[in-house]
Parts: C-alpha cells; sequence; structure tokens
C-alpha cells in the first residue's frame, strides 16, 4: 500500500490521536508484536484469552512506532515511548481495533474500482483460489490472497496490498462464526465469487448445514445489480440455491417467509441482507452432473496429474485440459477457475493452460519422493469432504501399497465420531490397503470395519500403544494415540512403491510423521 500518516489513518478509521507524532508514515500493519518495523502500525487483538494490549510495549522494541488501542489509559502508559497512538471508540464492538482495520481496508479497496472475486467454501477454498488467479493471471494483473490472509484481520490487510498495477483481484475469505463473512464482505466488496460447496466444516459452531449455508450465501451481500455467483452443482445444497435463484427469476420477485431470525427463499435459509440482493445476481453452476452451465468428465491420470475434458457456453464441443494433481476434487476447482475466467473474456484453452503451472502447496497434496516411496502430505487442514478428496487422490497414484495415515478431524462436536466412522467405510469401498489411525477419535476410522468384520485382531508386528484390525476383504489397520508411536511403526512398515496420504486437522500436526519420514 502506499505511505498514509498515522494522523491521517486515525481520520479514515474515525479514531483519535492522543498520544505521539501523526506524521509518522505507516505501510503495513501487524497484529504480531514480533513481526514489523518503523513503518507497520501494530493492531491489539483481544481473544478469548489473550489481550494483545499487553504485548504494546513489545512492539515498540520490535520496531513499530504507532498502535491502535480502544483502552484510553494505555496511551499514558506509552507516551514515554514515543509510539503514535490511535484510540478507537466503538460503542458495543467486541473487538474495536479490529473493526479499525477492516475500516481501513475497506477504504483502501475503494480507492480501486477493479472487479474482485471471492472465494468460500467448506473445502477447497485455498485450492480453488489459487486456481481462479492463475487463470485470470493470463488476462489480468492479478493480486491473490497470500497464505493465511482469509479472516477478519488477513484479509483487509491483503486489500492493503492493492496497487495501481493491479487489474483484478481474487480473495479467499473464511469464515468459523455467525456474522464474519458479513463482516468482511463489507471490507472486500466482490463483484463476482465462488463457493465450492457446503460441508461440515465449522457445524460445532455453525450447528446445522442450512446455517453454514446461510453464513456463506453472505458473500453476495456487497454485490453490484448483476454480479455474479458460480456455484458447485454437484454440491446439493448449493443446486438448490441455483433453483431457488431461478424460480425467483421466473417469478420476477423475491417473495419470502420468515424463519429463525433469516428468510426462506424457496425452501433455502438466508439472511435478510442477501435476499435483497438475490434477485439482482445471477447464478453459476459447475461440476459434472447434468444440468450445470459448465462441466467436466475426468479422462483420467496422465503424467502424474490427470487429465479432465470440459465444455462450457462460451465455446463449442469439449475442450481438454491437464493438471499436474491428482483427485476429482481438483478437476472441480479448476472447472471453477476456467468458469471465472471465462466470465471475464479469457479463452478457456489460454486459462486451461494456465492451469498447467499450479502445484499442491506445502502441506496441501504435495508429493514428496522418498526412498522409492511417494509421501503425500496433505497435512494442514481436514473435514469429511476435504478427506475423501485425498482418499480419491491416494487411489489415483500407481503403486504397490495404498496406505493412508489419518489423524482426527477436529471441530465437528457431536458428530465427530458418526462422522469418523463414515470416513471408515468410504475407505473400505476405496479399497485402501492399510490404514493408520492417529489420535483421538481416529479409532472410528477402524472401528466400525472391526464391529461389522469380527473382533480386533492382534498382529505380531503390533507395536505398544497399537490397536490392529483386519478389514473385511484382506485391508488392515493400526491404531495409535500419539505421533511419536505411528512414527516409529511407519519407519519399519513402509516399504519401496508405497503410496502413503497424511491428512487430518492442524491441531493434529501430522507434518511431524512426514519430516520424520524424510
Amino acid at each position: 500500500m502506499r505511505e498514509y500518516t498515522v494522523s491521517e489513518i486515525a481520520e479514515i478509521v474515525g479514531g483519535e490521536l492522543i498520544a505521539g507524532d501523526g506524521g509518522i508514515k505507516i505501510t503495513e500493519f501487524s497484529t504480531d508484536s514480533r513481526v514489523g518495523d518503523a513503518a507497520t502500525m501494530f493492531v491489539p487483538v483481544i481473544g478469548e484469552h489473550v489481550d494483545a494490549h499487553d504485548f504494546i510495549k513489545d512492539a515498540g522494541a520490535h520496531g513499530m512506532r504507532a498502535t491502535f488501542t480502544c483502552r484510553r489509559e494505555v496511551a499514558e502508559s506509552l507516551k514515554a515511548d514515543d509510539m503514535a497512538v490511535v484510540y478507537i471508540d466503538i460503542p458495543g464492538e467486541k473487538n474495536p481495533n479490529v473493526e479499525a482495520l477492516q475500516r481501513f481496508g475497506a477504504h483502501v479497496r475503494g480507492n480501486f474500482g477493479i472487479p474482485v472475486v471471492g472465494v468460500t467454501g467448506s473445502v477447497g477454498k485455498t485450492t480453488t483460489k489459487e486456481m481462479v488467479a492463475m487463470a485470470l493471471s493470463t488476462g489480468f494483473c492479478t493480486l491473490k490472497t497470500e497464505g493465511n490472509m482469509n479472516s477478519q484481520v488477513g484479509l483487509p490487510r491483503m486489500m492493503c496490498r492493492l496497487s495501481d498495477k493491479h487489474e483484478m483481484a481474487v480473495i479467499e475469505m473464511g469464515m468459523s462464526m455467525p456474522g464474519e463473512m458479513a463482516r468482511i464482505v463489507r471490507v472486500a466488496r466482490p463483484e463476482c465469487a465462488v463457493i465450492t460447496n457446503i460441508g461440515v466444516s465449522h457445524i460445532e459452531q455453525l450447528g446445522t448445514y442450512e446455517n453454514i449455508l446461510r453464513e456463506k450465501l453472505n458473500i453476495i451481500n456487497e454485490f453490484p445489480d448483476g454480479g455474479v455467483l458460480f456455484v458447485n452443482g454437484d454440491d446439493d445444497l448449493l443446486r438448490e440455491v441455483a433453483d431457488a435463484w431461478k424460480e425467483v427469476c421466473a417469478e420476477g420477485e423475491n417473495e419470502y417467509e420468515e424463519e429463525d431470525g433469516g428468510v426462506l427463499v424457496h425452501g433455502v435459509l438466508m439472511d435478510v441482507a442477501t435476499a435483497k440482493r438475490f434477485p439482482h445476481i445471477r447464478i453459476v453452476t459447475y461440476g459434472t452432473k447434468a444440468g450445470c452451465d459448465y462441466r467436466s468428465r475426468i479422462a483420467g491420470p496422465s503424467d502424474g496429474g490427470m487429465d479432465f475434458r470440459f465444455s462450457c457456453p462460451q465455446r463449442q464441443g469439449n475442450l481438454t485440459a491437464h493438471l499436474a494433481v491428482t483427485g476429482k476434487h481438483n478437476v472441480q476447482n479448476a472447472l471453477a477457475a476456467l468458469s471465472v475466467a471465462a466470465h471475464y473474456g479469457i479463452d478457456p484453452e489460454r486459462a486451461a493452460e494456465g492451469l498447467l503451472k499450479y502445484q499442491a502447496g506445502e502441506m496441501r497434496g504435495r508429493k514428496i519422493e522418498v526412498g522409492g516411496k511417494i509421501l503425500i502430505d496433505d497435512t494442514y487442514n481436514a473435514c469429511p469432504d476435504s478427506m475423501m478428496g485425498g482418499i480419491d487422490g491416494l487411489m489415483m497414484i500407481k503403486a504397490k501399497r495404498h496406505i493412508a495415515v489419518l489423524g482426527d478431524m477436529l471441530e465437528l462436536g457431536d458428530i465427530s465420531s458418526v462422522c469418523h466412522s463414515m470416513l471408515g467405510d468410504y475407505l473400505v469401498r476405496q479399497r485402501v490397503d492399510y490404514v493408520v489411525a492417529v489420535g483421538r477419535d481416529a479409532k472410528f476410522y477402524l472401528g466400525r470395519a472391526s464391529r461389522e468384520n469380527g473382533p480386533v485382531v492382534s498382529l505380531s508386528n503390533a507395536r505398544p500403544g497399537a490397536r490392529m484390525v483386519r478389514m473385511s476383504y484382506g485391508m488392515e489397520g493400526s491404531y495409535f494415540e500419539d505421533n511419536a508411536s505411528a512414527l516409529a511403526f511407519l519407519k519399519d512398515f513402509l516399504k519401496e512403491g508405497d503410496a502413503v496420504l497424511f491428512k487430518g486437522s492442524r491441531g493434529m500436526k501430522l507434518e511431524e510423521l512426514v519430516e520424520g519420514l524424510m
């Protein structure tokens, strides 16, 4: 971002400079007191257990010369430290400093009239964001979300990175609690968006699939008239959204009934603000099912990746594309990217060439060859949908044995054991050769299979802390409570020619197993 003085920032966010030099020039914001310099403004976030106001002096010690605060008494304690202090007073706001950062991000976004594409969904947000950006970059200079800057704190910082050179922006938009999406869309103000799917991620906080969908749909709240929402037509709930939109268009009006503080639009629960925008946007579907506007069909594995064919309204006949990664879910992500690129006038073949560059990021399905074995590091996070996608990708790799090392899927609340058991059934159906389950609820990956196929079988090579089971068609599995025990087992168990998937929720830290084997 360009330089702003602290005084300018205070005026933009509605704050008050109550200490220090308002002429200090700022080019970046940081929520980490250890990361920044003299041109960085510190944003103290008030968390559930930690109030970052306690670290303002630490931020100063690391070179930062300006800070927000929603605690007026802080200014007195900082006067001797020569820090510029902007006081934020927003009654009723739980995190006024974050709100100030969002206001500033919205201001910067407002200075650039370029199209912004939002990307959200329960699974595949980051991959889809990367692919959309690659496809658009074949025709436009495109800014994309970096790292995990997709939250109430990260997204406004990302918007501050817009510059005069950018012609497009692809912004990942994450949420985990009610109301989050509505806040961040006011910052990014996308005119186009993609919803990849509606899964059980964050169901512990939101309660139901319908509530998750309701929250995701807030991504259209700031759409201009004619803004386009691309939805995965293979997802049942998103298909219902597309069907509801068609009904609204056919009727020429949007009638709805109130339900749980929101409204029902032809059976789809959404917030009132979303319902008001719904008749004024367009919805486009992509997927493998009949009736999708953009449709794909997998041709098969090829050159360590996969080929697929797709059709689109802009061209007659089928076109062929290649990805350097495997998995049916990646084909859907690529199809979303091709759909958005075509919407912005990029030739589908040119956009498909851009996707050739896509490689799985660190801990997001990256393949590593070690000692004649292929290790698939997909340890960044996990939920049932992404687990199934990871397993599909594993089974597309040519190998002597297909082995899945799976950790707990967290934040599933009361349905956790059911979700883990259902994934166990999926492992059986996909005929994975061996499963290594690590964690607490991970035992349910093996639990249902062991109940249906007889008692647990103790094998001679079982290590302390391991529980072994034999599945119906000869597949076997091991259960470990911790990574150290699992790693000790894997070092002896894995052989040349194996393909091994490592996947679990972020809190399980299964990357420790990958690092240990490397």
